[in-house]
């Protein structure tokens, strides 16, 4: 490690914080690098990835949301699996004059593409009911019971696919990832209070349908979930009180 940073020319006492994965290679206690790290730099400040973190609360759906979420996965596999399938739905989204006439394949390996995949599922939602007819009736029912549910999803993902851009860049440091952090874990609050008082200002693709009060109940408790378990895989960022800057 010393031998890395004499080539590099990086002083390491000027080293005030750095990001890890959560691998034991990175956080291990006594072989790790940040064990080695800190017994040269004491007050060193470890920062789990953020945009690591940030998947793991996304991640973390209840059980109805995440069943509607794998009928969407389900669908989109059925269709873009099968090279007829995926031709034949082609030809029946120029029929129906959509503007795309494909669907976008989730990876769980790349999880902000469920932001993009159920945007574009959504706007083909019709072609898929109609596509999936005489095909896979139960799929089909599935996903028109759990409209709403990928309604909320889209626009959710949508929000979330925001804020991660926001924590990429080469002029991103800690005083603007602990105000975009802060500042989206407000809004969890406000988009709660919102949906509990059927106002859907931050969620225009569930605005346009009809949604029932145990919609609206379960979508606040998730909210509510999301709002508890950021607030707690960031507390370390969203406690720093005192940043560090050259030359104070």
């Amino acid at each position: 490690m010393h031998v890395f940073f004499q080539e590099k020319d990086i002083p390491i006492r000027n080293i005030l914080s750095v990001a890890t994965d959560g691998a034991p290679a990175m956080t291990g206690r006594h072989k790790g690098f940040m064990a080695h790290l800190k017994r040269s730099v004491p007050n060193v400040l470890a920062v789990h990835c953020v945009i690591h973190r940030q998947h793991l609360v996304a991640k973390n759906l209840n059980e109805r949301l995440h069943t509607s979420l794998q009928y969407v996965i389900r669908a989109v596999n059925k269709i873009r699996s099968n090279s007829l399938n995926d031709r034949l739905f082609g030809q029946l989204c120029s029929e129906n004059d959509e503007d795309y006439n494909r669907l976008l394949l989730h990876t769980e390996v790349r999880w902000l593409s469920k932001g993009v995949c159920l945007n574009r599922f959504f706007n083909l939602f019709d072609s898929v009911r109609d596509f999936l007819e005489n095909r896979d009736d139960e799929l089909r029912g599935n996903l028109i019971a759990s409209k709403n549910d990928i309604a909320y999803l889209t626009d959710l993902f949508k929000i979330i696919n925001n804020v991660n851009l926001q924590l990429q860049g080469d002029e991103l440091n800690l005083i603007k990832t602990k105000n975009v952090i802060a500042a989206f874990v407000g809004k969890l609050i406000l988009f709660k209070r919102n949906l509990g008082r059927g106002e859907y200002s931050h969620f225009p693709t569930l605005s346009a349908l009809s949604v029932r009060q145990e919609d609206l109940l379960t979508y606040c408790q998730h909210l509510n979930a999301l709002h508890a378990d950021f607030t707690e895989r960031f507390q370390d960022i969203l406690n720093m009180n005192r940043i560090y800057q050259p030359g104070f």
